[in-house]
């Protein structure tokens, strides 16, 4: 599947080229005055087998009868050069990576279709915008650390354990939801290393088919993500992401759809997830949780 992507400068560029071209109409003009959209945010909503509900969606895709107005960073309030009853499709829109500058349409969350009359030099809010994901996305690993074991196992090279934490203070908290466990990392030695994988190996969608992890992450150090793969009778390991230390718990979506699509005959994946203390520095903390390997 191709992954629909727009730097963000884009995204300002799009709704600033449509409300100067608006802003320059002579008022008897009426075909040129716009009607407006008004999307403050978009939810999430999930069932109990596909996890946590939280995201990280950041934009709204826009279409009229399927032609693109523009890709805009919510909230925001758009301007449509149509009247009328429309046919109205929002698609959220991610940051891949968790990199401002290159966003996507997230490909496992469902359009939101609505059927609006708009209205000229007017503002229409959609205050119901809730995406689900779609019926055919799977998840072949979800962990969210509140069962007894952990599907997340330290390797030979990593110095410290992966533990799990109920302290309130620290855990994910999502509104709505229970979660009593995240996992905690300390690495408090000079020359620390943790480095851990999931325990199971897996084979990913071939033909260009997307694949990401999703995942809460609250660091204090700097966090490597990436893959193991088999290809040739090799086992590679491959660096994907590097997290930047956050104060808060953030969403990150991490496309993993690189390694398959370059190394088609690749098997046995698994995600690893790691990071280095350099000597001297100060004691790194890493928390986790809700991890999610989403494909079709």
């Amino acid at each position: 599947m191709r992954i629909f992507t727009v730097s963000a400068f884009f995204i300002s560029l799009l709704a600033v080229t449509v409300t100067l071209t608006s802003g320059c109409t002579e008022k008897n003009d009426r075909d040129l005055v716009p009607s407006y959209l008004r999307i403050d945010k978009i939810d999430l909503s999930t069932t109990s087998d596909q996890g946590t509900s939280s995201h990280n969606i950041t934009d709204a895709w826009v279409y009229v009868d399927e032609t693109l107005i523009g890709a805009f960073e919510l909230p925001a309030t758009i301007p449509v050069l149509k009247e009328g009853k429309q046919n109205i499709t929002i698609r959220p829109g991610i940051k891949l990576n968790g990199i401002s500058n290159t966003r996507s349409i997230y490909p496992f969350y469902a359009d939101i279709k609505r059927s609006i009359t708009l209205v000229r030099d007017s503002i229409i809010n959609i205050s119901d915008a809730v995406t689900t994901y779609k019926s055919n996305t799977t998840f072949p690993w979800m962990e969210d650390f509140n069962y007894s074991g952990i599907t997340l196992d330290t390797t030979s090279k990593s110095t410290v354990a992966i533990v799990k934490t109920n302290n309130a203070g620290l855990i994910f908290h999502e509104d709505g939801e229970t979660n009593t466990y995240s996992a905690f990392v300390s690495l408090t030695a000079d020359s620390s290393i943790f480095e851990a994988v999931s325990t199971q190996k897996y084979n990913f969608p071939g033909n260009g088919s997307a694949i990401f992890l999703e995942m809460n992450y609250r660091i204090n150090h700097n966090l490597v993500v990436g893959v193991f793969y088999t290809t040739s009778g090799i086992r590679v390991q491959r660096p994907l992401l590097i997290l930047n230390e956050t104060d808060e718990w953030k969403k990150v979506y991490v496309n993993l759809t690189v390694p398959k699509y370059d190394t088609p005959n690749a098997t046995d994946f698994q995600i690893f997830i790691g990071t280095d203390k350099e000597d001297g520095t100060g004691d790194a903390e890493i928390y986790l949780d809700n991890l999610k390997l989403v494909h079709f």
